[in-house]
């Protein structure tokens, strides 16, 4: 765990801490400015690591004992495979997104989020005044590594690479060759080797991604702490 998780959602002045929670209604009372602060602050920093966590858990799917726990069929692998490569890419990329809502948050600009956008915040000066836009830009340099996969996945509405699209051809065109009443074009075993390397390999190469990804956002973390200890202690005025 991070620090900055026990200084902002385990901060003990959170109105959440204080057990200021209407559980029927799913509300948390709130009667100051600062009140209101620590509850935006808590709630982008846990959109930040749920984002992360969902990343880490879309790529634990991209595993052959998943893939064989709910694919009937090599067709049903195949679809499989196609979904969670780009559901993995794209839950990666949206860390950025939540990132700079964070960051709109701890320095309190009022922005709305749906008006934030890279610039918005790393243009800002109250940002800049404290090197916050150099971190932001670290971050978002390792996230272009792969935005513009992220913008065909979502635009196109298909992410495609060689070796992912011969992987599924082999798997539909098996599957459908069975089904015409014909032999699959490979024998299973082997298909499930190509499946097995292609899988590991697009795995660890977008788990080491995000693991460098997670490394600048936490030096971010770290530059965020103090901002926010400052801030809450200005509205507690």
């Amino acid at each position: 765990m991070h620090q900055i998780n026990r200084e902002i959602i385990l901060d003990p002045d959170n109105p959440i801490q204080q057990g200021k929670i209407n559980p029927a209604e799913g509300s948390v009372e709130v009667t100051t400015c600062a009140d209101i602060y620590m509850l935006d602050c808590g709630k982008a920093l846990c959109t930040v690591e749920n984002s992360i966590q969902s990343a880490k858990l879309s790529l634990s799917l991209l595993s052959t004992s998943a893939l064989d726990s709910l694919a009937e069929s090599n067709r049903d692998k195949a679809e499989f495979i196609q979904l969670w490569v780009e559901n993995s890419i794209i839950r990666v990329q949206s860390i950025y997104d939540r990132v700079l809502i964070l960051v709109n948050r701890i320095f309190n600009l009022g922005l709305a989020n749906e008006s934030i956008t890279h610039n918005t915040i790393v243009c800002n000066e109250h940002v800049k005044n404290y090197d916050i836009d150099t971190l932001l830009k670290s971050v978002n340099k390792k996230c272009n590594e792969y935005r513009f996969i992220r913008n065909s996945v979502i635009h196109h509405g298909r992410y495609s690479e060689e070796i992912l699209d011969n992987v599924t051809l082999f798997l539909t065109t098996s599957h459908l060759s069975v089904e015409n009443g014909g032999e699959p074009i490979l024998e299973q075993a082997i298909l499930d080797r190509v499946v097995d390397d292609y899988l590991n390999t697009k795995q660890s190469e977008l788990t080491e991604y995000l693991d460098e990804i997670e490394s600048k956002v936490s030096t971010l973390y770290d530059a965020l702490i103090p901002i926010y200890t400052q801030k809450k202690c200005y509205l507690h005025k």
